[in-house]
């Protein structure tokens, strides 16, 4: 999207809401599609996925940051979303015989997608390495739900996929420790202001489309995946305002400010992490049900 921080004054709030205005517009037109029109949603994936793939190939020279930049578009649209909606779009027949490599995929994906971003820059920040051992501890969190399914963690009944590893209070921590890490100067926050709320409107938006067929939390997966993918793609091809940009604007805080404001937030999502990490050796060694979700 557009830059919204003004070099002296700060963030244009007019440019910050109508960013947000559209990334509401358009995560609501990706979700109707991913319910109701699966077939229209892949056919724009594809196009748009090989108009970003000669766009790339055709530039004369590539530089670090646009090559992960593509690689980072590539591995969420044809890879991320196309996946699952292409495998939602098969036969139920199709899905039953196919379901236990897309549930590896699947695994792998999610795995892997929080597992690297333990290496993401801490951009000389207190938060920025506090968020490193977040993200380690929600991994194993993770990893310890996804044992007790002993892996099979999909399903895709009614044409929707579910993800039955990510209890609501895994949600919530991992809302917690997504929203200090796009707070670090390595990301362009502004682009992804309403991820998380979106995430979780998107969430209950699908349990109730879905008729609660499942737990809430099972929806997550899906969610995040359309809010992600959908916020990456705008933020590759902004929609520039129709109007001239002058303010108001609003000062930006100091990294050692959002330091003081933000890491209260990691402490608590580490205490709430490490009480659900224990509560579950707790239940392997004894046998004891503490469901967490």
């Amino acid at each position: 999207m557009n830059q919204i921080l003004h070099q002296d004054l700060g963030v244009d709030l007019f440019l910050l809401l109508w960013n947000q205005v559209i990334a509401i517009l358009f995560v609501t037109v990706v979700c109707y599609l991913a319910v109701y029109l699966q077939k229209l949603l892949l056919f724009f994936i594809f196009t748009l996925s090989m108009y970003a793939g000669i766009q790339f190939l055709s530039q004369s020279t590539h530089d670090m940051i646009s090559i992960m930049g593509f690689t980072k578009l590539i591995l969420l649209l044809p890879f991320g979303l196309g996946a699952v909606i292409g495998y939602v779009s098969l036969p139920n027949s199709k899905q039953q015989k196919f379901l236990p490599w897309f549930t590896r995929y699947i695994n792998f994906a999610v795995l892997g997608n929080i597992f690297v971003m333990i290496f993401s820059p801490d951009g000389g920040t207190y938060r920025g390495i506090i968020s490193r051992i977040v993200c380690l501890f929600l991994l194993i969190w993770l990893l310890q739900e996804m044992t007790k399914v002993r892996f099979q963690t999909t399903a895709t009944n009614q044409r929707t996929f579910t993800f039955n590893s990510s209890p609501l209070s895994w949600i919530y921590c991992h809302a917690g420790y997504r929203i200090v890490l796009l707070s670090l100067p390595t990301f362009v926050s502004s682009n992804y202001l309403l991820l998380e709320p979106m995430s979780i409107v998107v969430m209950v938006v699908l349990y109730y489309l879905n008729k609660k067929r499942y737990p809430l939390s099972y929806y997550f997966g899906l969610a995040d995946t359309i809010v992600v993918t959908t916020l990456t793609v705008l933020m590759r091809y902004p929609f520039p305002p129709p109007f001239q940009l002058s303010g108001p604007y609003m000062t930006n805080l100091s990294e050692q400010q959002l330091d003081m404001l933000l890491i209260p937030i990691q402490l608590i999502v580490i205490v709430f992490v490490f009480r659900a990490i224990y509560m579950n050796k707790y239940q392997s060694k004894t046998g004891h049900s503490l469901d967490l979700k």
